[in-house]
């Protein structure tokens, strides 16, 4: 069943959105079997828009190789993603020697909202003329007055992003790492990336795989 799904396309469904993020981890998982370390990453991402594509994969690309790891980009060659296959990804994982795939899939998303109250403010406003006394009616209530600030309430919308990220080795085609996440969407696809990208590759660090 694992090595059916290696060949599923995932559609990257955070990249279709414009946006920036936050990027957590909400939990990841490692074969106990798989006791290597990867050397050679050959990276696959399907979008329905081929610049967020390229753009994750270049990005991925570059932090994996702060670790000494080398990652292969798949748009290369293959810059359709609506044409890739298995046939053409086993090929290029042969021709360069990959020894693992990473892949992602958006799983779901969801819209929330924050409420932030209103307020009311006040301060004490001097009088524009003469000397104070507090001992006469005009001075103490007419001029010395107080001035009020308000503040509407405000409702924030935001939409999650839940994505799921697959590393499986190239030869068994079995599962070796698994995660998943929640991204914030909020406005630069750059940053979404290279937030999401740092997240991944700080977990799979962690678990001793790169």
């Amino acid at each position: 069943m694992i090595s059916k799904l290696f060949w599923v396309p995932m559609l990257l469904a955070a990249l279709t959105l414009v946006g920036c993020s936050s990027t957590t981890l909400s939990g990841s998982w490692k074969s106990p079997d798989y006791t290597r370390q990867t050397k050679k990453i050959y990276i696959v991402g399907i979008s329905k828009q081929e610049t967020s594509r390229r753009i994750f994969e270049d990005e991925f690309n570059r932090q994996l190789s702060i670790h000494g790891v080398t990652g292969l980009s798949s748009y290369k060659e293959m810059p359709d993603s609506a044409k890739v296959d298995e046939a053409k990804i086993a090929k290029s994982i042969r021709n360069n020697g990959a020894d693992s795939v990473l892949m992602t899939n958006g799983t779901g998303r969801r819209t929330e909202e924050v409420v932030n109250p209103g307020r009311v403010m006040s301060y004490d406003r001097s009088p524009y003329y003469g000397e104070r006394s507090y001992n006469r009616f005009y001075d103490s209530y007419y001029n010395q007055r107080r001035e009020l600030i308000y503040e509407p309430a405000t409702v924030s919308q935001f939409t999650i992003v839940t994505i799921e990220a697959n590393l499986f080795d190239a030869q068994t085609k079995e599962m070796i790492w698994s995660a998943q996440l929640e991204t914030v969407v909020e406005s630069n696809i750059q940053t979404l990336i290279t937030d999401f990208v740092k997240v991944v590759i700080k977990d799979m660090s962690s678990k001793g795989l790169i």
